[in-house]
């Protein structure tokens, strides 16, 4: 198995206690690259429980087919103030996850430049 890091970040809300304790709040996935499955993650969340809960639901998801399915389920098992920033950290970290692998792909498509300006 060939894993590699990938991070997301986001700001938190001020008047949660992930917004005291962090500026900004991270997912941190490590994601098997032959498959797309996320082996294991942690998030910056300001207690225990919620980071094994957050692990446990995000690991063994496959990132290619069910990063819509894992955001559902932060929507509805996640009651937080901070469960918006969670799931932009997520997404986040999805998108450096597509571009690494579509990069990656010899028969990728090439990406076109960004706009000059």
């Amino acid at each position: 198995m060939s894993t590699s890091i990938f991070v997301g970040h986001a700001k938190p809300p001020s008047n949660t206690v992930s917004g005291q304790m962090y500026t900004i709040l991270s997912v941190v996935c490590e994601v098997d690259m032959d498959t797309g499955v996320i082996v294991a993650a942690e998030f910056t969340v300001a207690t225990e429980l919620a980071k094994q809960y957050l692990d446990r639901l995000v690991s063994g998801h496959n990132l290619n087919t069910d990063e819509d399915a894992i955001v559902t389920e932060l929507e509805h098992c996640y009651f937080s103030g901070t469960q918006k920033a969670l799931i932009q950290c997520f997404r986040d970290m999805a998108k450096r996850y597509r571009a690494q692998v579509g990069a990656s792909r010899p028969d990728a498509p090439a990406q076109p430049a960004p706009p000059a300006g």
